[in-house]
């Protein structure tokens, strides 16, 4: 996928603004010096590829290469935990990589995500297939991808579940309401320029072996200039593989 969502592109329009801006405000305070991991604008992320060789090509999700600088940084709360996300500098794909942190700001958990694919719905008709309270397909149990990649809804709420209908083989295919939140974004390390993008979410996944994992994360999202289904494909990550510079 080479096309960038309208949003990421002006993550990539902004990032040389972005070093101009910090060389030029050096004496102010940054905002990124107590982030996860040591992670913060501009520093050299390297992601391990042990997962990516044992699963060879059955993954959609691709290594980003040996290097990738964090060019935009996000956050938003999920009950008692804080999901941080840094948006990694790559010239063909979008990658962020989510850390989830709990209310003593350890490490939950590591989730590499890579831009799939994405959908622009014009119409009322067009966003209900997606989002129906009935039927809407992000919230179904399960989710196909355009190439026939099966993905299993991985988020749960046994209270709001709703019945649709049963396959031809007699399974039952349910929905559950997709996920609110609000992302702050920002584009530099000293807050001066952000943008709150909404989205409506839910996370799929399916086995690739017995050792890999592969996940699909599914949003209506809404920004500033517009609106789309995003579809993001992601591998969990152990926190002590990755190498911050």
């Amino acid at each position: 996928m080479c096309a960038m969502w309208n949003l990421l592109r002006k993550i990539g329009q902004k990032k040389f603004d972005t070093v101009k801006e910090s060389i030029s405000r050096i004496k102010d305070e940054r905002i990124d010096l107590d982030l996860p991991l040591g992670l913060r604008f501009n520093c050299i992320v390297e992601i391990p590829e042990v997962d990516f060789i044992l699963a060879g090509d059955e993954l959609e999700i691709k290594h980003p290469g040996p290097s990738n600088s964090v060019i935009s940084y996000g956050n938003f709360p999920v009950g008692e935990s804080m999901l941080h996300r840094f948006y990694l500098d790559h010239s063909e794909r979008v990658y962020m990589l989510q850390v989830v942190t709990d209310s003593r700001k350890i490490v939950e958990e590591v989730k590499l995500f890579m831009s799939y694919d994405e959908v622009f719905p014009q119409d009322s008709e067009s966003w209900n297939f997606w989002l129906s309270d009935e039927d809407g397909y992000i919230g179904l149990n399960i989710f196909d991808t355009k190439n026939g990649k099966r993905y299993f809804r991985v988020w749960e709420n046994s209270d709001a579940t709703t019945i649709v209908e049963q396959d031809n083989a007699g399974n039952q295919i349910n929905r559950i309401p997709p996920v609110s939140f609000l992302e702050n974004l920002l584009f530099d390390p000293y807050g001066q320029n952000s943008e709150t993008v909404k989205y409506d979410s839910m996370l799929y996944g399916r086995n690739i072996d017995e050792n890999v994992d592969e996940y699909l994360l599914v949003s209506a999202a809404q920004e500033r200039d517009g609106a789309s289904v995003q579809l993001m494909a992601g591998i969990p990550l152990e926190p002590a593989s990755i190498k911050v510079i």
